[in-house]
């Protein structure tokens, strides 16, 4: 199926429902995406045909159709956590302790991040970039809706420090993918959204060009939230761009620039997969024994014999395998 995303972004189409996939996602085995466009649903006039946004105005229950549709396209095993989206910088951590409630209530943010396997996480655009980010060795997934606010604010940036402090995701450990949006050219802007981006990003001045008039710039803002990663030292080839623009491919995608005041929402749907557990031989038993699995600061819950914090690694603080070998010197 041809899309506008090229070779980086190829398009698929599942029980109707059209949508684009990350070329350094796809081939990965741990993580499911999908990027979905305009197509395959119920709505219509401006939010025709898969709109995904229950405050765009449209009929509540042909969105919530749309929703039902999408996520049994994709092989969901429920409806994915979507976040109260509000233009900020705030990042919400889903786990096992809040993941129910947080299912029934969504947290007011536009970043989610979590490790828990099996739980898919969305999140809704209409010209901002939607980018995923996938931690491959721990592994833990974000979704991030990154706004001309969210980008100015480092978003982005905040929900890796997340990542890190959580989970102890390593940058270098990590893919990324954004996802289609508004690009440079078409993105024109006023005096407000140049001084948040000077004032709140070093290279500020570097992703704006000229507009049209006094005091109009163009915002790129796929290449701000690309400077973003790579400053927190992903790798060039890890981070994939969509080069499909949401303001030219009306067909494909909704617009807020360009259907304003009314029109649809796309979604940014990510899931860690599940998989079986695989049997340990007892030489890797012996190895975890003698040197622990490590887990990030903010779990920390027991000391090394000696008093020491840390384990053989020198990286993290640790933790004793389950269950505790008897004679190990591990306490509370």
């Amino acid at each position: 199926m041809s899309g506008p995303g090229g070779e980086e972004f190829p398009a698929g189409e599942a029980g109707g429902v059209a949508f684009l996939q990350a070329a350094t996602l796809v081939a990965a085995t741990g993580l499911r995406h999908w990027f979905t466009g305009r197509r395959g649903g119920g709505s219509v006039g401006p939010h025709a045909a898969l709109n995904l946004g229950l405050a765009s105005g449209d009929d509540r229950a042909t969105v919530e159709g749309n929703r039902t549709r999408c996520w049994a396209a994709l092989g969901l095993p429920h409806a994915p956590l979507i976040p109260r989206q509000v233009h900020g910088a705030a990042v919400a951590l889903v786990d096992g302790a809040n993941r129910a409630a947080f299912l029934a209530d969504p947290p007011e943010a536009d970043a989610v991040v979590t490790a828990l396997r099996g739980l898919p996480l969305a999140i809704l655009t209409a010209d901002c970039p939607a980018i995923i980010v996938w931690d491959t060795r721990t592994p833990a997934l974000a979704v991030v809706h990154a706004g001309w606010r969210g980008t100015a604010a480092s978003v982005l940036w905040r929900t890796l420090l997340t990542m890190m402090e959580s989970f102890g995701t390593r940058p270098e450990d990590c893919r990324a993918a954004l996802g289609p949006a508004i690009a440079g050219p078409c993105y024109e802007v006023g005096e407000d959204v140049r001084t948040a981006f000077v004032r709140g990003l070093a290279y500020g001045q570097d992703v704006l060009a000229p507009g049209g008039g006094p005091l109009k710039w163009l915002a790129d803002l796929r290449e701000a939230n690309r400077r973003q990663l790579l400053d927190a030292r992903l790798a060039p080839a890890s981070v994939g761009i969509c080069p499909a623009c949401t303001h030219c491919e009306a067909a494909w995608f909704y617009s807020a620039r360009r259907d304003r005041p009314v029109t649809g929402r796309q979604a940014a749907v990510a899931m860690l997969s599940l998989r079986a557990r695989t049997p340990r031989s007892s030489a890797i038993r012996s190895a975890t024994v003698s040197r622990p699995p490590c887990i990030p600061p903010p779990m920390r819950r027991w000391a090394c014999p000696g008093g020491t914090s840390r384990c053989a690694c020198r990286r993290r603080p640790c933790r004793p395998p389950w269950p505790w070998p008897r004679g190990s010197g591990w306490r509370a």
